[in-house]
């Protein structure tokens, strides 16, 4: 029998072309006493569809029916994030099975299907939290659970400093964008020559050299010749460090094993939360407080502040033609007793 929940719940999702809320590649799942997650899917490169479904919708449907599975069959405290591992890589392999020939023999096969989770189970007097990758947990408003990859560093660090050499050059608007996303895709190891009229052998050399000096806070941790090699080979080649260890290791929920040092799991005490919040990494970081309108003031405040995503909030993408950077994603849990707190306070 599942807790009897003491929680208010709500959630939104969002996709980041409003036009087409059917592309959004984040879910949510809510099962009042069990489970509450957020999945953010991880965008196909290939821009492949299965079945007239993205990689990333594809991954994150097999995550939440593994979920629901599993919290018809055992209590929430009885779940353990190496068992759903196991049950992921196992649903992923009937899924490659059932697909067959839709699936690409020329795509790396660990990048077909990918999705990240940050997961909250409702036990009899306990939470138990799992994230795996870079998915976000808030608990009371206060302590921040959050995996920053890397990679999405050097990456971001690869657009930015192509953003602003072409601004130098007069480039703008969306060829700008055009060319520094394709370079963060395919990093500054080679010249592209659909733009070697603004970007060529040796501005990649200075480009080289103006993204690894601002990746310098990577550089305390991850030797400057692995971030070089990571910033010649950009987005289309950290599929190499996908659930490994390694200094610009990350998880990735992708059907293969990941090691258990990159997976966080922990409980808290229930009678000690207040809130939850369960949130996709296209909030680019967090409100002050805790309902989703402040969630959606804050996002507000960002696209204000750095549309482009090339400052405060740089990213391996930014925010055109009526498009947010990325989809996104809060799911909320407010203590019924807290509210009561509230109720009190604001009827003395």
């Amino acid at each position: 029998m599942p807790s009897t929940t003491s929680f208010d719940i709500g959630f939104l999702s969002l996709a980041k072309d409003p036009q087409h809320p059917n592309r959004n590649e984040d879910r949510c799942i809510t099962l009042p006493g069990y489970a509450y997650a957020v999945i953010d899917g991880v965008s196909d490169k290939s821009g492949l569809r299965y079945q007239g479904k993205t990689g990333g919708q594809v991954a994150g449907k097999v995550i939440e029916e593994v979920i629901r599975h599993e919290c018809q069959t055992k209590q929430p405290e009885e779940i353990e994030a190496d068992w759903l591992i196991r049950c992921f890589v196992e649903r992923f392999q009937e899924i490659h099975k059932e697909m067959g020939s839709t699936l690409s023999i020329k795509t790396d096969p660990t990048t077909q299907f990918g999705a990240q989770l940050v997961l909250a189970l409702e036990g009899q007097s306990s939470f138990r939290f799992i994230i795996i990758g870079d998915c976000g947990l808030r608990i009371n408003g206060l302590d921040i659970f959050f995996f920053q990859n890397p990679m999405d560093d050097i990456c971001s660090s690869i657009r930015k400093a192509v953003w602003y050499h072409l601004g130098s050059q007069g480039v703008v608007g969306t060829k700008r964008n055009e060319i520094a996303r394709a370079y963060t895709v395919n990093g500054l190891g080679s010249e592209l020559l659909d733009w070697s009229e603004w970007i060529n052998e040796d501005a990649l050399q200075l480009l080289m050299e103006v993204a690894f000096k601002d990746l310098e806070h990577i550089q305390e941790k991850v030797d400057g010749s692995v971030v070089k090699k990571a910033l010649l080979g950009g987005i289309r080649k950290q599929s190499i460090y996908m659930n490994r260890i390694h200094p610009l290791g990350f998880p990735c929920i992708n059907g293969f094993p990941i090691p258990r040092d990159l997976i966080k799991q922990f409980d808290y005490k229930t009678k000690d939360i207040e809130t939850i919040e369960l949130f996709s990494d296209g909030y680019f970081g967090c409100p002050k407080e805790t309902q989703i309108t402040n969630w959606e003031e804050h996002i507000a405040q960002v696209e204000i502040k750095d549309p482009e995503k090339v400052g405060d909030f740089a990213s391996t993408k930014g925010s055109f033609d009526g498009c947010f950077t990325d989809d996104r994603t809060i799911l909320i849990l407010h203590s019924k007793k807290t509210n009561l707190k509230e109720f009190s306070k604001m009827s003395s």
